[in-house]
């Protein structure tokens, strides 16, 4: 398996914690379509501010996991760091982004539904990773 610049092999346990989190994300993907998909039956506007609650959550979580778990032979720790801060304020930004852009652009908006379903996402992740890694890795 080649990743990023350079076609750099990635070790054993970078594969294993970069796919541990990206099934992570699927499962939360996968709960969130149905979830939003069950929020039909109380009406339109509840299911689609759901499904765009766990995509604000998703999306930037996606792209940290994605920017931080890359592998780089030779990268020293310090760097390795400054990649996770770097990818975390990147998180947030785009998350920020992400809530002011529905809350712009989308009326009617269900925001009970649309934050709820985030608050379900941050707790899936948490849950997932203590029942499917014997580490806590934080995203």
């Amino acid at each position: 398996m080649t990743l990023g610049k350079g076609n750099l092999k990635q070790g054993a346990h970078s594969r294993k914690t970069r796919s541990r989190i990206f099934k992570i994300l699927l499962i939360q993907a996968v709960i969130c379509l149905i979830f939003s998909a069950g929020l039909i039956l109380v009406d339109l506007e509840t299911a689609y501010s759901a499904l765009l609650g766990g995509a604000i959550y998703l999306l930037p979580t996606l792209y940290f996991a994605d920017r931080a778990l890359r592998f780089s032979a030779g990268q020293s720790a310090k760097r390795a760091l400054a990649e996770m801060y770097m990818s975390q304020i990147w998180k947030m930004a785009l998350m920020t982004v992400g809530f002011a852009a529905v809350f712009i652009t989308i009326q009617p908006l269900n925001p009970f539904s649309l934050f709820g379903t985030f608050i379900l996402m941050q707790i899936l992740n948490w849950v997932a990773q203590i029942g499917l890694n014997t580490r806590f890795l934080k995203l």
